[in-house]
């Protein structure tokens, strides 16, 4: 009877081991794959010089991220983006091979779970189709604290190494308090993505918007930023009618613009006049020169609503 007890009761905790363990291995997998794909099938993705670097991703994510002002500094520091892009895809590699392995488990658990904030914080606003971007974030964070909180189990190599570094820092209280903060990551970022009782965007995913920004000591050019659209596509501009200071207008077509300066180049791929049309990428941002006196424009956008700027 008592080795029957004692089976029965080893059963909860081996199943206990092999759930965290198929969670844990899927998230690793997951992150392994991401890093493996940057380094060895599509190392253009590394490439700095090239439009497929990850950079491009950052130029449309910028849009309706939390943290716009920091993906747009970075932007502008090639050589910041270029090994940040590194870094994470490293991180993502050892992550990735410890959470399969249970290899420094608590640790390698904290490593997911801020990647996974990372990842909420710059492309979470992007799951606007099916939340799969907001989904994976989430339920990332979840599984990183699960594994936090469990420890290695049976089945890793701590475990036979007889090794579980910082398991003396999630006692109860932290338990409770990584509990709760995982359920405010999941609840508090769709609500403020998606809203919750009232469904919003945080920024239009269906038209595209463009609004004018100053030009820092140049009074006759203005920036062209696409602030919100559809990822993926681009906003066609077939023309700019100026209205000036008079009441005038004058009307520059696409071929006609006087572009200035392409802020995200070669990333944003925009910029370029081709059929007579100007391409503008979502994220995009271009400096044109103004006419003289120009007031406000209305740009004609093939297949979507006209913006309406002022300078």
């Amino acid at each position: 009877m008592t080795d029957q007890t004692s089976k029965t009761t080893l059963r909860p905790q081996f199943a206990a081991d092999f759930a965290l363990r198929a969670s844990a291995i899927t998230m690793g997998f997951v992150f392994l794959m991401g890093g493996w794909r940057r380094f060895f099938n599509m190392p253009a993705k590394h490439d700095i010089t090239s439009p497929a670097h990850l950079a491009n991703k950052l130029v449309e994510a910028a849009p309706g991220s939390p943290i716009e002002s920091i993906i747009h500094w970075m932007l502008y520091h090639p050589f910041l983006t270029e090994w940040s892009v590194y870094l994470m895809s490293s991180a993502e590699v050892i992550v990735g091979l410890c959470l399969i392995f249970g290899i420094l488990t608590r640790l390698t658990a904290l490593g997911s779970g801020l990647i996974n904030v990372a990842l909420m914080l710059i492309f979470g606003w992007m799951g606007f189709e099916c939340l799969d971007e907001w989904t994976m974030a989430a339920l990332g964070f979840a599984i990183s604290v699960s594994v936090m909180l469990y420890g290695p189990g049976a089945i890793s190599v701590d475990r036979r190494l007889n090794l579980d570094l910082f398991a003396r820092c999630f006692g109860k209280q932290v338990a409770l308090g990584l509990t709760v903060v995982s359920v405010l990551m999941t609840v508090g970022f769709y609500s403020y993505f998606f809203g919750i009782f009232d469904f919003h965007k945080r920024t239009s995913t269906g038209k595209f918007s463009i609004i004018a920004e100053e030009v820092i000591g140049n009074d006759q050019a203005a920036t062209l930023y696409v602030n919100a659209g559809p990822s993926g596509g681009a906003a066609y501009l077939k023309s700019i009618t100026f209205t000036l200071a008079d009441g005038t207008t004058v009307v520059e077509q696409a071929q006609e613009v006087n572009i200035l300066r392409d802020h995200f180049a070669p990333w944003s791929h925009s910029g370029k006049v081709v059929d007579g049309v100007l391409k503008m990428r979502l994220g995009a941002k271009l400096d044109i020169a103004l006419p003289e006196n120009a007031v406000s424009a209305v740009i004609d956008l093939i297949d979507h609503k006209d913006p309406q700027l002022t300078f």
